[in-house]
């Protein structure tokens, strides 16, 4: 446009010509975003029952892999606090004198892996078996101590489970050693459940967040489809994809996020509801086992992993029906 001026044309610069400042549309960025955040939140208050049944389902998808998650660390727990009890005993051949039992304490406590050993002499044992077995009298028709010699090796935590058979066979190879007794075999085939475990909950986890993703999937799409009109009208006047979908990622990422919170509130009340009944069996057995329940990074955890598939579950439903609308 030009206007006379002196008797000189000058231009006038249209709204179109002139440029907004790096610092005002980065404000006008964050501004949308808070307020695309704030309607998105509203618009979960204002619609309880149907956000109520997503949270939910959300949180139950959620809860129930972590419970699983949460039931194998005890069991790994109680499993670590066996093995550290594990001992093997190797009894010492009959015909060994006190010089060859002192030859053979100094080779056991010099391999790898042992943590404590113990010698148990015959007449030790002789005695501890009168006290624990109720023969101590048909034992007194004897001639001669039947029972021999026996060394209690304590191995520490790493031999029991990945060095157990090397240590064994180590010790059968020294001269008189008669036997060695360990029953290692209940460890490992807890080791193999505890591998089996893993799977398993990892499978589990995998097919629940798969629903998760696609009831917020589903629930996005309800949305896009109850709001065709308003994005069809709002692309007319120039509204980029970018716009477009912000709002409908918030909702997936609150509704995922409140669905990880619920989670974190359903283990923590069974955690407790269970931990109570463990406290009172494990007192029968003068035992200071306690249940590993949910702790605060577990719960941030939760409630993360929860946004993120709420994130993730939007923007497929998102990106699969927005392409439809498109104005005539």
């Amino acid at each position: 446009m030009h206007s006379e001026r002196g008797g000189k044309p000058t231009s006038v610069r249209g709204a179109r010509d002139q440029k907004l400042k790096l610092s005002d549309r980065w404000h006008s960025y964050i501004s949308h975003h808070k307020i695309t955040f704030r309607d998105a939140f509203k618009k979960m208050i204002f619609e309880p029952a149907q956000t109520l049944m997503t949270v939910m389902v959300i949180a139950i998808a959620l809860a129930l892999p972590s419970a699983l998650l949460l039931a194998l660390q005890n069991v790994q727990q109680l499993g670590g606090g066996i093995e550290a009890s594990s001992q093997l005993t190797v009894y010492v051949n009959k015909q060994a004198e006190a010089p060859q039992i002192k030859q053979l304490q100094q080779q056991i406590s010099a391999l790898p892996g042992v943590a404590a050993i113990d010698y148990i002499s015959s007449d030790q044992a002789l005695v501890e078996f009168e006290e624990l077995s109720g023969f101590g009298q048909a034992l007194q028709y004897l001639d001669d101590n039947p029972l021999p010699a026996a060394f209690v090796v304590k191995p520490d935590s790493r031999s029991v489970s990945s060095h157990a058979k090397d240590l064994v066979a180590a010790l059968q190879s020294f001269d008189y050693v008669s036997e060695v007794q360990v029953d290692m075999l209940w460890l490992e085939r807890l080791s193999a459940m505890t591998d089996i475990g893993k799977k398993l909950v990892l499978a589990i986890g995998l097919a629940f967040v798969s629903g998760v993703v696609l009831v917020i999937g589903n629930t996005i799409r309800l949305s896009i489809e109850n709001r065709k009109e308003e994005i069809i009208v709002v692309k007319l006047i120039g509204a980029t994809d970018a716009y477009v979908r912000r709002p409908f990622l918030y909702s997936g990422f609150l509704l995922g996020f409140f669905g990880g919170l619920n989670a974190s509130v359903l283990l923590l009340v069974g955690s407790f509801w269970i931990g109570q009944s463990v406290t009172s069996l494990v007192a029968l057995y003068s035992s200071d086992y306690s249940v590993i329940g949910l702790n605060v990074t577990g719960v941030l955890g939760l409630c993360m992993v929860g946004s993120m598939i709420g994130l993730c579950g939007a923007w497929l439903a998102v990106m699969q029906h927005l392409r439809a609308i498109q104005p005539r």
